[in-house]
This record gives C-alpha cells, sequence and structure tokens, in this order.
C-alpha cells in the first residue's frame, strides 16, 4: 500500500514468458479424501441414486443407471436393500464409478467419484474420493457466491485449491473446519474459474503454502501466529491495512440483568418459571446451549445475570486474544438445604478469546478485530469489524478489488505476499503464473488541499499515452467520487479537482489506474488526510453518574464530529489519577466508565479533551465528587456472605479493627467491600 508522497506511481504487470518444451504430467493422485458430514447429518438410513452403473472395489456392479437403493444401520452394519430385497450387509462399502462422469446421490444430493459407506457412531458416515478439480465445483460456489466478478471467483478457486492441495493428505471433512463442500451442485460462473485457473496453486520458497481466508478481515489482514497460538509466523502473510475490505461491522448490546428475581419465591419456583425469560434473544441461547454442554446436560436453566464481558490483550493486528465473562444462572432442580433454588456461577478469566466467542456465537461475534468493548452498571457494548479470522484473502476484499478492475492475480499478491502462482498438474501453460511486478510505467502525482475554497487538486503528468482513471475512496474503502474516469490522456501534465464540502475531515485514498494500448492495467492506492478548516470539536451534555457497588463512574458525553478522545481524571491537588486511553468517538452520544475501586474520598475534575481529523483540538471539564461511607469492624471475626443471609456461602473472612467500604444495606446487613472481597455482613458487627 502507498503511503503520503509527492510521488505516486501506478505500476503495470509484466507476464514472464517462459518456453513449453513439455507438458506437466498430471498427478496421478490428484484426488481428496472427504468425509460427509455436513449435509448428511447423522443418518441411520440414506437413499442413493445413480446417474451411471456403479461396481464394488471387486468389479461387481453394485448400482445401475437410474436404479433407487436404500443403506440402513443394523446390529453396526450397512444393511442394503433395493425395494423390498436384501442385497446383503456390510461392514464397509466401496462403490466406483464405471464411466467418469457417472454421479451418485446421497439423498437428493450428487457426488463425483467413488463413495465408501462406513459407519461411525452409529451413523450412516460417506467418504468421497474425488478429484481435486471435481471437489473444487462444490467447495467455490459454497464459500463464495457465484455471482461476484469473474476475477473474485479465479482469487477463490486458487486460493481453494491451494488449501485443498496442502491438506490432501489428510481425510477432511465439508464443513467450516476446511472448506464447505456441497458435493456436484457447482454453477456454471465458478466452474469456468475453477477451469480457467485448472491447476494454479499458491507457493512460498517452493512449496504450496496454507491458503487461510475468511470473509471479512475489517480493513486489516493478520497473522497466523497472532490468531492460532501454535506455529510461528508464515513469512507469506502480513499485517497489513486493507483499504478495499468493506470493514463488515458487528455489535454486541447486552443487558447485564437479564432477569429480576427479587420479588420471586425461590422455594416455589413452579409457580413463576415457565412465566418469565431472559431478555436477549440471540445471545442467552448460546450461552445456555454451552452450559449444557459443560455440566448442566438435561437441565433447564435460567441466566439472571451477565455482569461481565470483555475481550483484551491485543495483538499488533488489532485483534483480541484473550477474553473473560461471568454468568449467574438458575438450574432447575439444584437447590439449597433450605430447599430454595441454588445459585449458580460460571467465571471465565482471560481465557483464550476463541473460548468466549464459541460461547456467545461465531455469528454473534464476527471476528477477534475488537474495535470498542466498555460496560457501565446495567449494560455492555462491544463494537468490532471483519468476519472471520483475517488471515490471508478477504473475500468481501477480493470482491471489492476486483470490481475495481484488480485480476486475481493482483488480488492473490496482495493477501498473500512474496508469493509465485505456479501449475502444480495438468496442461503446461506458455505464460508463467511467477508474475514479477516491474515499474514500467508511471504517473507523477500530487495532492494539494485547499482549505479554504475546500479542494483538493491533484496535479499528474504522463510519460506516454494512457487510459487514466482516478477514484477516491472513504476510509470503509467506499467509492464517493471518480475526478478522472477512463480517459484517454496524450503524454503531458493535467489537473484534476476534488471538492470536499460535503465530506467530513479524515483519510481518505487515492486509487489510480493506468491501462496501455495493449490493454495491460496495474493499480496503486495512496492515502492522504483532508483537513477543512472547520470548528472545533463540541463536547456537550457531560454526565457523571457513580455505582458504589461496582465503584465505577460512568462518564457520558456527546460530540459533534467524529473525533479522537481522552479522559483524564484529577484530584483536588491535580494530581491525575486516572487516564483512559485515546481512541476514536463516532459522533453523537457517548461513554465510558472509571473505576475508582483504589480512590480516597475527594472532590475530581474529569477533563475530557478532544481532536478531530483536521487536529483541531477541544477540551472541556466537570467535577465528581466521591463519598465513600467507610465502616470498622466490630466484632473479633466476621464472615462476608455471598448474601444478606446467616445460612448463605461464606466468600471471605474479616477482623477486628479493620477498614472497609459499605456499599449498601439491606435490612440488618451491609453490603461491604474489602480490597477484591464483596459480600454481606451484619450491620451490628461494624460502626461507621
Amino acid at each position: 500500500m502507498g503511503s503520503l508522497k509527492g510521488l505516486f506511481m501506478a505500476f503495470f504487470i509484466i507476464f514472464a514468458i517462459f518456453p513449453s518444451h513439455e507438458a506437466i504430467a498430471a498427478k496421478e493422485n490428484a484426488t481428496m479424501e472427504v468425509k460427509l458430514k455436513n449435509y448428511l447429518g447423522n443418518q441411520t438410513s440414506v437413499k442413493i441414486t445413480a446417474t451411471g452403473d456403479y461396481q464394488t472395489s471387486r468389479g461387481e456392479i453394485f448400482i445401475k443407471a437410474g436404479e433407487e437403493m436404500t443403506l440402513n444401520v443394523k446390529s453396526g452394519k450397512l444393511a442394503a436393500y433395493k425395494e423390498s430385497k436384501k442385497l446383503g450387509s456390510f461392514a464397509s462399502l466401496k462403490i466406483i464409478p464405471v464411466k467418469g462422469d457417472a454421479l451418485l446421490s446421497i439423498n437428493g444430493r450428487p457426488y463425483h467419484g467413488s463413495l465408501l459407506f462406513t459407519v461411525a457412531g452409529g451413523y450412516i458416515r460417506p467418504i468421497n474420493h474425488v478429484h481435486i478439480e471435481d471437489y473444487l465445483k462444490g467447495v467455490v460456489p459454497n464459500e463464495m457466491p457465484a455471482l461476484w466478478h469473474p476475477e473474485a471467483l479465479k482469487a477463490q478457486a486458487v486460493a481453494a485449491r491451494t488449501y485443498a492441495t496442502h491438506h490432501q493428505a489428510k481425510m477432511i471433512d465439508d464443513t467450516i473446519s476446511y472448506q464447505v463442500y456441497g458435493g456436484a451442485d457447482g454453477d456454471r460462473r465458478t466452474n469456468t474459474a475453477i477451469e480457467q485457473t485448472a491447476g494454479k496453486v499458491i507457493k512460498h520458497d517452493g512449496e504450496i503454502i496454507e491458503a487461510f481466508f475468511s470473509s471479512s478481515n475489517g480493513g486489516m489482514t493478520e497473522l497466523n501466529s497472532n490468531v492460532w497460538s501454535s506455529g510461528n509466523p508464515l513469512g507469506y502473510l502480513a499485517i497489513k491495512e486493507d483499504a478495499y475490505d468493506p470493514k463488515t461491522k458487528w455489535t454486541i448490546t447486552l443487558d447485564k440483568q437479564q432477569i429480576d428475581l427479587s420479588n420471586k419465591d425461590l422455594s416455589k419456583p413452579a409457580e413463576w418459571w415457565t412465566r418469565i425469560e431472559e431478555k436477549d434473544k440471540t445471545i442467552v441461547p448460546n450461552l445456555k446451549a454451552w452450559l449444557k454442554s459443560n455440566g448442566y446436560a438435561n437441565r433447564d436453566i435460567k441466566i439472571t445475570d451477565i455482569p461481565v464481558l470483555s475481550f483484551t490483550d491485543k495483538k499488533t493486528g488489532g485483534r483480541a486474544t484473550k477474553g473473560s465473562i461471568k454468568l449467574i444462572f438458575y438450574a432447575r432442580g439444584l437447590v439449597n438445604e433450605s430447599g430454595k433454588l441454588k445459585e449458580q456461577k460460571v467465571e471465565l478469566t482471560n481465557v483464550p478469546a476463541s473460548k468466549i466467542r464459541g460461547m456467545v456465537g461465531r455469528e454473534v461475534m464476527k471476528s477477534y478485530l475488537v474495535d470498542h468493548s466498555g460496560s457501565d452498571s446495567s449494560r455492555i457494548d462491544i463494537e468490532g469489524s471483519g468476519y472471520g479470522h483475517g488471515v490471508g484473502l478477504s473475500q468481501f476484499g477480493a470482491k471489492t478489488r476486483a470490481e475495481a478492475g484488480q485480476v486475481y492475480q493482483e488480488i492473490l499478491a496482495f493477501y498473500y505476499p512474496n508469493t509465485t502462482i505456479a501449475r502444480e498438474y495438468g496442461e503446461a501453460s506458455e505464460i508463467s503464473e511467477e508474475i514479477p511486478i516491474k515499474n514500467a510505467k508511471s504517473i507523477n502525482m500530487k495532492a494539494k488541499h485547499d482549505s479554504v475554497n475546500d479542494k483538493v487538486t491533484f496535479t499528474y503528468s504522463l510519460k506516454e499515452a494512457t487510459t487514466v482513471s482516478l477514484m477516491i475512496k472513504d476510509d470503509e474503502g467506499k467509492t464517493i467520487t471518480t475526478p478522472v474516469n477512463e480517459q484517454s490522456l496524450k503524454k503531458g501534465s493535467y489537473v484534476a479537482v476534488w471538492k470536499v464540502d460535503k465530506v467530513h475531515n479524515g483519510t481518505y485514498a487515492a486509487v489510480a489506474s493506468a491501462r496501455d494500448g495493449s490493454g495491460m492495467e496495474a493499480r496503486e492506492t495512496l492515502e492522504f488526510k483532508v483537513s477543512k478548516d472547520t470548528p472545533h470539536p463540541i463536547i456537550t451534555d457531560v454526565e457523571t453518574m457513580g455505582n458504589y457497588s461496582t465503584e465505577k463512574v460512568n462518564i457520558a458525553f456527546t460530540i459533534n464530529e467524529n473525533s479522537k478522545v481522552a479522559v483524564e481524571i484529577k484530584n483536588g491537588k491535580g494530581k491525575v489519577v486516572g487516564v483512559l486511553a485515546e481512541r476514536q468517538f463516532k459522533k453523537g452520544r457517548q461513554s465510558v466508565n472509571w473505576d475508582f475501586g483504589s480512590i480516597s474520598n475527594g472532590m475530581f475534575t474529569v477533563l475530557i479533551s478532544a481532536k478531530d481529523g483536521g487536529d483541531t483540538e477541544e477540551a472541556v471539564s466537570t467535577k465528581i465528587p466521591i463519598r465513600k461511607t467507610m465502616g470498622i469492624v466490630a466484632a473479633r471475626e466476621i464472615r462476608i456472605k455471598e448474601k444478606a443471609d446467616s445460612s448463605s456461602k461464606t466468600s471471605g473472612t474479616l477482623y477486628e479493627d479493620q477498614a472497609l467500604t459499605i456499599l449498601a444495606q439491606q435490612g440488618e446487613w451491609y453490603k461491604v467491600k474489602k480490597g477484591s472481597q464483596v459480600g454481606f455482613v451484619q450491620k451490628k458487627h461494624v460502626k461507621k
């Protein structure tokens, strides 16, 4: 990716031509072993039909074209039937097409190649032996929409072939654990992309790479070692900005309290259990499913509170690697010695983010690229970008690149740097796919921003006659204008003007393309800033709300434009006692939290500063009084209880003359905090 320079270079791809003295022999074993699980599921009976004759491994005709058979699991073996006639019982059964173009359908879905039927875990589990090219025809349309641009489909085809070839030595399955495979149900568009790239794979230092891909990288590619703890960083992957990825956005908004049981009789759940339900209908069902798979099988569960859900430990690519979650819930039938429902807790702290993502749901938390993770006293808000792990090819990024004019070789060169494309099997091509990129022709360009007249002027000179386009993209990769569109220009100097009166301050990308008379095209991206002479950010409606139970202050404010915001907390002597790191906020109502657990009583100043894209700044301040109620233990020893109940579980111990913080009063009990211990003690044992 280009950087902000006076010189803006556009590159053309030069294909190195090598003489072909002999054809590359097709690999004898260019086949895959694929266990069929995704579409078939767990079945004890399947129907099979064939478009041609299939024979057993001994050469006997087993099923003829047009016939229908049934395979059932009987006593751990496969029983085969034609109509009501039993043909035999088999521990396993392999059938092979007599002619290579025959298809065998299993419950209506056709497959190329041979099929080995086995019984695994009491279910029929076929294994498809299929040529890689036929395998790809069932993969590419299931991994990328067939209506997308042909160059994106070609890039996906080469990446999928590379992935398959890399894993060829072992048995894979047809699920997202590897690549989604749909059998012979392909599409003519993806079939064409596969045929036009037949046998081509991606290599690094002569070895076939692990061609990872995901839906959207959120605008930033990622290293394999930052996503998966095992393995070293691979030399053909990198962390870099992807201006073409649409930065798929996702959000998680979750109420901390899902059910209020304060007025419910926990000794009589039958009176209310079926009438109440959690507020959230998306994440909670996933959490319940996880609980049932982790110690609470066959239990009816009510999740009352989710006080913690957060992601931390970001790697250099910006993706979180650790996460924490806390669940408070009840399982029907689990009661204490008094016959009341017993509160259950699950708390995971700083575990792999993949574990938390698996709990909340991959369709909810679409990636590990967490842009913001925060909470207040009642709600959890998490925002992120991307869909998938972000390593290797971005499918949406490939789509946008193809639509912008990039060919599949350029697309793959960006997502798998330091690699070459080579034909692994099949007919040799006259054009080597090992593509060196040379600086053949150039556009000398400069950009000047006029903040008074709200315009950017591009001046550029051409060394020869060229067809030129210049597109301007925003920070989400969307094209917002095209100052120069497919203009055939002679050698010389030119000027293009972009009016910026209707756009916000920020970073934009100029994407220039040049095409010579032979049709060869290349492009390069240059980022630049727009800093209009606009008013500074305006921060209004500042509100603070302290919660002495969590010992956090929620600081809310409204900002009039997208800005980087930082918050400082100062004590009465002007000393900084808290800093909330600068990060980007969008225009509108926003909030942050300050933890005052280690802070003494007093009056504190909150200073909120904001800087917009034009580096203009504004700062406002407000006061926050912290008035904790302190107490002293008046007994020789007292027990901290989890609830305001003598029979409740003990969570800690306090001793005479120890100081503590009184958070709340509940009848004859105080809710208190001492260090990390929070719970209830009897009021009579504490003096203020």
